[in-house]
């Protein structure tokens, strides 16, 4: 465990972000109560150094907000209802800084109000120089700056995420670029118990939140020395925490924390003179979900999503007729996706009718917006969670175009696979097929999706293939990232009945439905794994097959019922 030394006292100089007023406010106050040290507050709301006359001594709301329009008709303004409550906000928010300043050097400290915006780099750096050139060197931060914009996620603007997301994330960045990191004794962060627990209409808050956590680790590891501690704070009596707030926190039997309690917990944090973890959580009592499901019967769900080309690049290693072509798998772990997201703990086992009605092309009729329309089927079965999904889209005649279905099938946990095979006896007697399906225009992908490496058996029953697919980052895969099913390495499935298909018929071929799949692992990115394809059916139409995917050892990853597959000399051309 590495020692460290924060040492706070008179000497120290402290730098708070968002310190001017509320909870942060109140922890600067303790710090200059015990340590008699030097702080620079940081914040947005302008510090008035001469009140108006007309406000002066008037601390009652109704009488002060009567004041200000008495003073804009004065003015020959009219005394709009917005303009009023700015005007009583500024002259509000600027006597609770003056208070909180006052405190602290009534109780011996030094302390100095910097309005500034955090994400405003230059600015910031200006006006922390000049207040160091007095006071010293930073020694501690407290970042305790933060907004709000509560709202529905399908509600919320890019500027309503910017508000949040900038203040917490940009604002810290830019304090930790304007001093030096290696003069820091201790660095603490206000986060939210909101990054672990989440909470309605605080997605943003949440995100911005745990990226506060994650930083703090980062820190650590750059000084060692510094102590620093990311507060996953549970609710203040005081602050962002309205009535109305308070009345729900008290519904859900979670005390608030008052104003003294929470400032002199920091203060015992930080005086630690130990390691300790870059993140806690500091509330009354935790959120504890039960242990069931989420919606007492069937629940029907539905889902926008917007698509672009620009936001998933890895549909150019997928073209067809020089076509971006969204992957039947992709499409698969878009339904799957959304259903493991509905119930967190649950995870992907099966799909069964799963069908490309119309596939999705990233040209001119790629529609505005997709609508997947979620139906659980089946509520009653402990553990379990059945789905029926349809995903469609509007045409320009507003008529519902659809282009995938399938029944997923969620569980708490997955089964074992009830039998490995010796993949000894399909592999090492067999011999390699010299072909090159992405050389010879058999196959049309590209990039990372070309993961069959040889073909070791192939004939009229079926083939078996070696495959092995590189990881990609996450910016490749876009809006369809990898959760517990892996499109990009379960599209090998599709890819082997391909290259039989073209062997046999010599003609190309596309996915059409099928009929189930059975996941026991996840297939890996950067790891061999085999595909054995045995045919079902044939005709000059189509072809069907049943696949299992597996690794050298014999371990079961997947197995595939009815895979079909259609068959037209009119795909030849576009491979």
């Amino acid at each position: 465990m590495t020692s460290i030394n924060t040492t706070i006292n008179s000497s120290s100089v402290v730098l708070v972000s968002g310190g001017g007023r509320g909870v942060t406010a109140q922890c600067a106050i303790q710090l200059a109560k015990q340590y008699q040290c030097n702080l620079i507050l940081l914040g947005r709301s302008s510090l008035t150094n001469v009140e108006p006359e007309w406000a002066k001594n008037c601390f009652q709301e109704s009488e002060l907000k009567k004041r200000i329009m008495e003073a804009l008709i004065a003015l020959k303004e009219k005394p709009t209802p917005l303009k009023v409550q700015s005007i009583f906000k500024n002259i509000s928010q600027s006597r609770e800084i003056d208070s909180t300043l006052s405190t602290i050097r009534n109780l011996g400290g030094t302390a100095e109000y910097l309005s500034v915006d955090l994400t405003n780099f230059s600015a910031l750096q200006t006006a922390i120089n000049s207040v160091v050139q007095r006071l010293g060197k930073v020694t501690g931060i407290i970042h305790g700056a933060g907004n709000l914009a509560d709202k529905l996620i399908e509600d919320k603007s890019e500027q309503d995420f910017e508000k949040v997301y900038s203040a917490k994330v940009e604002g810290l960045e830019n304090l930790l670029d304007c001093i030096g990191i290696e003069q820091l004794r201790f660095a603490s962060f206000f986060s939210s118990f909101v990054a672990f627990y989440g909470n309605k209409g605080q997605s943003d808050y949440s995100l911005a939140n745990d990226i506060l956590n994650k930083f703090a680790y980062l820190l650590q590891r750059k000084n060692s020395t510094c102590h620093v501690v990311s507060i996953g704070w549970g609710p203040w009596d005081g602050g962002m925490v309205s009535p109305h707030l308070k009345k729900k926190f008290t519904e859900s039997k979670i005390d608030l924390i008052p104003l003294e309690v929470g400032s002199q917990f920091l203060i015992d944090e930080l005086n630690n003179n130990y390691q300790r973890l870059p993140q806690i959580i500091v509330m009354s009592r935790p959120i504890i979900s039960e242990s069931k499901h989420f919606f007492s019967k069937n629940q029907t769900f539905r889902i926008y999503r917007k698509l672009t080309l620009e936001a998933n690049p890895f549909v150019l290693d997928h073209v067809i007729g020089h076509r971006p072509v969204l992957p039947a798998m992709c499409a698969l772990s878009w339904l799957i996706n959304s259903c493991e997201q509905l119930y967190p703990g649950y995870r992907f086992f099966s799909c069964e009718n799963y069908k490309v009605l119309k596939g999705i092309v990233f040209d001119e009729t790629l529609a505005k917006s997709y609508t997947l329309d979620l139906h659980e089927s089946d509520t009653s079965i402990p553990n379990e969670i059945n789905f029926e999904a349809i995903l469609w889209s509007e045409s320009s005649k507003k008529i519902p175009q659809y282009h995938y279905s399938s029944k997923i099938k969620l569980l708490a946990k997955i089964p074992q696979v009830l039998s490995e095979i010796n993949p000894s006896d399909r592999l090492l007697k067999q011999e390699q097929i010299s072909l090159s399906p992405y050389e010879n225009g058999t196959l049309f992908h590209r990039g990372n999706f070309q993961g069959i490496k040889r073909i070791i058996s192939l004939d009229s029953e079926g083939a078996i293939a070696e495959c092995y697919v590189k990881s990609s980052e996450q910016k490749q895969q876009g809006q369809f990232p990898i959760q517990t099913f892996n499109p990009y390495t379960s599209d090998m499935l599709f890819q082997c009945l391909l290259v039989w298909v073209r062997h046999f018929y010599d003609f190309g071929s596309l996915p059409l439905q099928v009929n189930q799949i059975k996941q026991f692992k996840t297939i890996p990115f950067d790891r061999i794994f085999y595909v054995s394809l045995t045919i079902q059916s044939k005709n000059d139409n189509q072809a069907i097959a049943k696949a299992l995917v597996f690794d050298e050892s014999g371990e079961i990853y997947l197995e595939i019922d009815r895979m079909q597959v259609t068959i037209s000399s009119r795909l030849n051309s576009l491979f």
